[in-house]
């Protein structure tokens, strides 16, 4: 299956892929950045819908950008969320995965 393929490609652990809910996850073994326009249209170019991208990690939100504990990535944070000096795992939906200039998180619902 193409989208088994890029999910083990990318992060290099099977994946839990349910047709029927139309959900694929896959846990993140190692520290590494997160690239939602390359997952986005990964999995558009396998034939399948990009209902949306929520990822689950240990954030800390610092004026309004999620800092990833693990890589320090940067991503920019709206809304209302957690807030501190410590890290805490929660979790988020990508918004405008496809569009990098545009990309941000938000609390998942």
């Amino acid at each position: 299956m193409g989208l088994e393929k890029l999910l083990v490609g990318l992060y290099g652990t099977t994946p839990q892929i349910d047709l029927d809910k139309k959900i694929a996850r896959v846990r993140v073994p190692k520290p590494m950045e997160f690239d939602f326009a390359v997952i986005g249209n990964g999995v558009i170019k396998n034939n399948m819908g990009l209902g949306g991208i929520t990822v689950s990690a240990p954030v800390t939100i610092v004026d309004g950008t999620a800092i990833f504990q693990s890589t320090g990535q940067k991503v920019p944070f709206r809304g209302p969320g957690p807030t501190g000096s410590v890290a805490q795992l929660i979790a988020m939906r990508v918004i405008e995965p496809l569009e990098p200039d545009k990309t941000a998180l938000e609390l998942a619902k």
